[in-house]
């Protein structure tokens, strides 16, 4: 009989090693399959006629990028998107300049809100207009835009209305300057370091870009490839020639590494859209999570689940690394950039955890965290295009010191969230035993610890960046009290499980209320107060899902506090 049991279990144990086998090459293939047909897939590839069209250089916004950024920037901004009637954003932007006469007609501009539809007597279900549809309301529009200024004038905050308008204002300008070519400035100035347009500067080589667009009207593809190749030589050797380059560079070879790193930038910046390096991560993040959370015991799946998490930190320091060469300094100049980098600060602390403690608890909660902060940068109506960054923050050496290091911090207590999650969840299903337990609260505890360190040294390089741009090491702004009061809640965290004053329980319920903090200080002061000397960082929109995930964290503390509560009952 036991040789019976004993043979049956051998059987068992066989089957479940072929299905380990074939487990890393079907999720391989899974995740292979994922990312070229969902992430890597782009509309223009279709059209690979039309491919050298994305590279012809434009300067917009402060710098030169390639027609492809311009195109994407610009219909994202007026429409929401960045494709348009199922075309890519390029195609979208040569059929506009092939028919420009048609443009005040096109139906792109996007507006959302019902209450400005409503008192710009628009028609409440359509939510795309024309320029033409606007015209009637243009007077409305103004009004608006002026009471939103005055407002600001005084130091006041525009109702969501006003906001509203602004944007659409802004919206018909960039359609209006598309129009009028005041926006393609694609042609190089030889005595200005400010490009023109070929529609408003008839001299050079001006006259050329007619010829791509006349070439693009006709559907020939040969010579319209053929213009763009001739467009783009004339435009370096405009650059080689100019006055101004002899000016700034007076060595031959440094003006030909030149020219090469803007033919680079400009390649990357293509390759970087149609890579999609962050929602590639995302998908593997969650991909990791999901193996080494439910499968970790099976080494098979464990080990594609590594395989997972290091394809997903591959695609997000490449997007990271991208947008620094790109644009020459940190990436952390707007919101967006500041949850990319924060979920990549997040990443490398348990990394360095995870090797220190040989064991994947912090990475397996990083990457969950890691899967949704990048959901979340997709969802929020942030700006994610590369652009330059205003003057206050154009020190790259107090941009590093101050501002990488606060947000860093933001990353730290992330992590520390992710692992509260993992514990609270843990102890109300009753699967924590007490080793387990006092080992995640001492990894909590670390985390938060290192997330302290970093907020307050950076809080304080904050007041010495402070004294030297505005004159005064502390002024009560909002962003720098916010910041405060983060780094004495963790402190006090800190304090009292030091001093044993809290148990491991409340240490894992301070790490996720904790945050919340984190949330006022990075999200608060920019979105909901939008004023103050750091006011340049200020935006709006996105408090849906703040509020969603508000009531998700009161839902889930009342659950796990109630079964703590149901816990200690005695039976």
């Amino acid at each position: 009989m036991k040789k019976e049991e004993q043979r049956e279990k051998s059987k068992e144990q066989k089957k479940e090693s072929l299905r380990d086998f074939y487990a890393i090459p079907f999720f391989s293939l899974f995740s292979l399959l994922f990312a070229l047909l969902f992430l890597f897939f782009d509309p223009s590839l279709a059209h690979a006629s039309w491919e050298e069209a994305k590279y012809i250089p434009i300067q917009h916004n402060g710098r030169i990028k390639p027609l492809d950024a311009f195109a994407r920037q610009t219909l994202k901004f007026v429409s929401g998107r960045q494709k348009f009637e199922d075309k890519d954003a390029v195609l979208f932007l040569l059929d506009q300049l092939s028919e420009q006469n048609k443009i005040r007609s096109v139906k792109f501009i996007r507006v959302d809100l019902f209450e400005l539809k409503k008192f710009l007597g628009l028609p409440e279900k359509e939510s795309f207009f024309s320029l033409k549809d606007l015209d009637p309301a243009f007077e409305k529009i103004i009004s608006l835009v002026n009471e939103a200024k005055a407002k600001r004038d005084k130091d006041e905050r525009p109702s969501k209305l006003e906001q509203k308008a602004e944007q659409l204002y802004l919206k018909t300008q960039a359609v209006e300057n598309l129009i009028s070519g005041e926006s393609l400035r694609v042609l190089p100035a030889p005595l200005s370091s400010d490009w023109g347009s070929p529609y408003s500067v008839h001299a050079g080589f001006s006259s050329a870009f007619d010829k791509i667009i006349e070439k693009y009207k006709q559907k020939d593809e040969v010579g319209f490839k053929n213009e763009v190749d001739a467009w783009t030589k004339k435009v370096y050797v405009s650059l080689r020639e100019g006055p101004q380059a002899d000016e700034a560079i007076s060595s031959i070879r440094l003006l030909r590494f030149a020219r090469n790193d803007m033919q680079n930038k400009l390649r990357l910046e293509v390759l970087y859209y149609q890579v999609k390096p962050f929602e590639t991560a995302a998908a593997l993040y969650f991909l990791a999570f999901l193996l080494l959370s439910f499968f970790h015991k099976k080494p098979t799946y464990r080990r594609v689940g590594f395989i997972s998490a290091s394809l997903a930190i591959l695609f997000h320091s490449f997007g990271l690394a991208s947008r620094i060469y790109i644009l020459s300094r940190p990436p952390v100049s707007n919101m967006y950039e500041s949850m990319i980098f924060m979920n990549w600060a997040l990443v490398v602390f348990s990394l360095i955890f995870t090797a220190v403690r040989k064991n994947a608890t912090a990475l397996t909660a990083a990457c969950a965290i890691s899967g949704f902060v990048m959901l979340y940068g997709n969802l929020l109506p942030i700006d994610s295009s590369l652009d330059v960054v205003v003057a206050v923050l154009r020190s790259n050496y107090w941009l590093t010191i101050h501002v990488l290091t606060v947000v860093s911090s933001y990353g730290a207590f992330g992590l520390a969230l992710a692992l509260g999650h993992r514990h609270l969840i843990l102890d109300a299903t009753k699967k924590l035993s007490k080793k387990s337990e006092q080992e995640s609260a001492e990894l909590i505890f670390k985390v938060i610890q290192l997330g302290t360190l970093l907020i307050g040294t950076g809080t304080f390089l904050g007041g010495v960046w402070a004294n030297e741009s505005w004159g005064r090491f502390w002024g009560w702004d909002p962003k720098e009290t916010w910041a405060l009061i983060t780094f004495l809640g963790y402190l006090t965290v800190v304090h009292l499980k030091y001093a044993k004053k809290i148990s491991n329980f409340y240490l894992a319920v301070s790490s996720v209320v904790g945050f919340l903090l984190v949330l006022m200080t990075w999200y608060g002061v920019n979105f909901v107060l939008g004023r103050g000397l750091h006011s340049y960082g200020a935006g709006s929109g996105g408090m849906q899902w703040v509020i969603y995930y508000l009531i998700f964290e009161v839902i889930f503390l009342g659950w796990v506090l109630y079964a703590a509560q149901i816990k200690r009952r005695p039976a």
